[in-house]
């Protein structure tokens, strides 16, 4: 019996009734683009073949009740009307919460009684995204029961952004990059997705490129914490005050942050530079306790790392991988000093990966922990990737997909 037959038994031996459809959602690598996309600029993600799945029916008993396969996750019920409207503490069952009621408020759906059972290999907290993808397959599971041509009713890029203006409501505020790579995707293509509006290019990797993903063995839960957070909160600090300096960017920005931001500022002189209002709308229920920000060092981040997305971009599509690898170097030093973003284990997990051969390595995700990639040449042995204890080799997969089962 093949995994998709095992887990359609289990529906039914869970819940004694079939399951209506199939979703399949996959997790991400970011290649380079980080903590950029919530700022509006663009990232350079594929999709993995490791994905989140749910199985999902409609169910006589007017309950919403979710499972998962991995018995470490405790089954979750909730008799209809539900009143779930958020957590700023999520568990797991709170990211299948966001994709329903992002549905349901968008096509103005009543609600209905709903059986999941949920499974996947996406390592969670690792910066593969794991959460997006429970969002968003959650997200088609729903609609999937409601109309028979989801992406007849909503366009793949309106779904995406759906998902990602439902994921806040667990309280990560969340950039679109994840839920964009997973719906957008193409087998075979990365994609270069930028924002406002959302739009994406597929785009060919080298031939002789191979990409490595490796865990450091520590983990953050973006949910659970306000590390990131604290990040967009500074970030929107720094557009506040080039707001008051600048009518358009310009290519000049990273010479234009030196002259025009402060390097650190207390909560007291944040409000002298844009206004005690604006500062409260940049912050955010896990944010609010902070004392300070640092401007400048993000700021340089943010726009180095944006150029950096063009160069490889460039470098992709001209074939050199020696380029590639170098911004990949760039964006990484750029995480851990201007971003503070990365770990030593990531660090270390990085510098080992150089010293054995790989062109470029860098974290991929929000960082603290999780997973990094690597680039190496085609050309280097399966034995010598098998001693460095990849956690995969990645190639581009395709985006979310559903079937009809019933």
């Amino acid at each position: 019996m093949n995994e998709k037959n095992m887990i359609i038994e289990k529906f039914e031996d869970l819940y004694g009734i079939k399951p209506q459809v199939f979703i399949r959602c996959p997790g991400r690598v970011n290649l380079i683009g980080e903590h950029i996309d919530y700022h509006g600029y663009g990232v350079f993600p594929m999709a993995i073949s490791a994905s989140t799945v749910i199985l999902a029916a409609k169910n006589e008993k007017n309950v919403l009740e979710f499972a998962n396969v991995d018995p470490k996750y405790s089954p979750w019920k909730s008799e209809l009307p539900c009143e779930w409207s958020g957590s700023s503490s999520p568990k797991w069952f709170d990211y299948i919460l966001c994709g329903w009621k992002g549905i349901l408020d968008y096509g103005g759906f009543e609600q209905f009684g709903m059986s999941f059972l949920v499974t996947g290999e996406i390592p969670p907290s690792s910066g593969l995204s794991s959460s997006s993808s429970l969002v968003c397959a959650s997200a088609l599971s729903t609609l999937s029961l409601l109309v028979e041509s989801p992406f007849d009713f909503i366009s793949k890029e309106d779904f995406a952004h759906l998902c990602a203006t439902s994921e806040p409501l667990i309280g990560t505020l969340s950039g679109g990059m994840d839920q964009a790579a997973e719906v957008l995707a193409v087998e075979g293509s990365a994609l270069k997705i930028d924002f406002n509006p959302l739009k994406s290019k597929n785009i060919q990797l080298p031939d002789q490129s191979i990409f490595v993903v490796a865990h450091s063995n520590t983990e953050l839960n973006k949910g659970a914490t306000s590390h990131y957070n604290e990040r967009v909160i500074e970030g929107r600090i720094v557009g506040e005050i080039l707001k008051k300096h600048l009518k358009i960017q310009t290519n000049k920005m990273l010479e234009i942050i030196e002259n025009v931001l402060p390097t650190e500022v207390n909560k007291e002189e944040a409000e002298k530079l844009i206004g005690a209002d604006k500062l409260e709308l940049c912050l955010n229920h896990n944010t609010q306790h902070l004392a300070s920000f640092k401007l400048l060092s993000r700021a340089r981040h943010v726009f180095s790392e944006a150029k950096r997305v063009e160069d490889f971009e460039i470098a992709c599509e001209s074939k050199n991988i020696e380029e590639m690898g170098k911004l990949m170097n760039e964006s990484q030093k750029s995480c851990a000093l201007d971003y503070e973003c990365s770990c030593d284990e990531l660090d270390d997990l990085c510098s080992k990966y150089i010293s054995n051969g790989a062109i470029g390595a860098r974290l991929t995700g929000a960082g603290w922990g999780g997973c990094a990639v690597a680039l190496f040449s085609s050309t280097t042995s399966s034995s010598k990737l098998d001693k460095l204890e990849p956690l995969f080799v990645s190639k581009p997969a395709g985006g979310i997909e559903f079937e009809k089962l019933t």
